[in-house]
């Protein structure tokens, strides 16, 4: 039986999604580095990278997928939706699992609503729960199930707080997926990851491509 990742109104969409964060993303870092260099609020620079994708690679989305589907996922958490590239390849893999449920945080309003769409386009609406705020707030209640893996790509800062907030609900051999790892905010948040007291095997992964090469975690929950 075809995968769904693999049907045409997936890869479709994917692609023009893809073009469409190669046009604009690249404005967006302008914008936003132009902010920082002129002494611009910190929340300016924010403002400046609203309208940017900032998605995975295709490979780091086909190694989610196929983590995702590989452990049978019946719980997944994503932290940072963006416009719903990634939430496309965890959505599609629990949609081949044959049951579950893809629980995606948001901060931005506009970015949600816009991910909302594009997973309706994708014939994955009925597989994905929004919740759009503080990840801190929204990921405290209702998670239905023990998770079976979880995606950090949103603010970096909020790593290790939110990972922290959903350790009770990770099940043994829960994967973690972390995004971006280069980012200097996330030294204490790969060093909680690599001490084996902490209870988790991880692993520092580089996935090259189309894209530009980008590193990653992968973690494994002992």
């Amino acid at each position: 039986m075809r995968s769904w990742i693999t049907s045409t109104v997936v890869t479709d969409l994917l692609a023009t999604l893809y073009a469409d964060a190669a046009k604009i993303d690249p404005l967006a870092r302008k914008a936003a580095m132009e902010a920082n260099e002129t002494g611009e609020q910190e929340a300016d620079y924010y403002k400046a990278m609203r309208n940017a994708y900032v998605p995975v690679p295709r490979e780091f989305g086909n190694l989610l997928y196929g983590l995702a589907r590989s452990v049978k996922a019946k719980v997944v958490v994503e932290f940072g939706t963006s416009f719903g590239i990634s939430t496309i390849f965890l959505a599609s893999a629990i949609r081949d699992n044959g049951a579950g449920k893809l629980v995606t945080t948001e901060f931005v309003p506009e970015k949600a609503e816009q991910a909302k769409k594009n997973l309706a386009a994708a014939g994955l609406e009925d597989w994905v729960e929004f919740r759009i705020g503080n990840a801190l707030e929204t990921l405290k209640a209702d998670l239905s199930g023990q998770v079976d893996l979880v995606l950090l790509d949103g603010a970096k800062g909020l790593y290790l707080d939110v990972l922290q907030l959903l350790e009770p609900h990770l099940r043994p051999g829960a994967i973690i997926a972390s995004d971006n790892t280069d980012h200097k905010s996330l030294e204490a948040f790969l060093g909680y990851l690599r001490q084996p007291e902490n209870g988790y095997t991880s692993s520092a992964i580089l996935t090259t491509g189309s894209e530009v090469s980008r590193p990653h975690e992968i973690s494994i929950r002992n």
